[in-house]
């Protein structure tokens, strides 16, 4: 097994990871549910902080396909911890640059899942959008989609876009 730092940040990449920038504009809790029947669309700010990271090199030296990132982050809404979250990145194509990203983020009242492609990280800021596939608790019925900039290979900023 090898470690490289290229792919260590997905937020969720996404997963992978951010604690204190700062207050968070707009920032809704969590936990905030915005109702049975749609009630538009909630937003949720979060900072991502990786805590626990492997990469896993399934080829020959440096990036192949199917070489793969595995995460679990803390979430902080203004310094407060509001949540964790793992993720797991695969390497799906070198022509593209790209990774196959799936990640859950565990807030108090449920999951939230998300799916996507990523690009690889080769500088920083790295933005990237996953699709928010389902939930569990007050997100069973989640939609919508998470935007994420991945700061440094430790942080990201995370804004998840929930639509019913």
């Amino acid at each position: 097994m090898r470690r490289f730092k290229a792919m260590a940040p997905v937020a969720v990449t996404a997963l992978a990871a951010v604690l204190a920038y700062g207050p968070l504009a707009q920032a809704t809790s969590p936990d905030r549910d915005p109702g049975p029947h749609g009630g538009g669309e909630t937003v949720i700010k979060l900072d991502d902080s990786v805590r626990e990271f492997a990469a896993i090199d399934v080829g020959g030296p440096g990036m192949s396909l199917g070489d793969e990132a595995i995460g679990f982050s803390d979430f902080f809404q203004n310094g407060r911890k509001v949540g964790t979250g793992g993720f797991v990145c695969t390497v799906v194509s070198l022509q593209k640059s790209l990774r196959q990203c799936e990640s859950t983020l565990r807030l108090t009242k449920g999951d939230i899942t998300l799916q996507g492609f990523a690009p690889f990280i080769v500088s920083f800021p790295t933005r990237f959008t996953l699709a928010i596939t389902g939930g569990t608790g007050a997100y069973r019925d989640a939609r919508g989609y998470m935007d994420g900039v991945n700061i440094d290979t430790t942080h990201a900023r995370l804004t998840v876009h929930l639509t019913r």
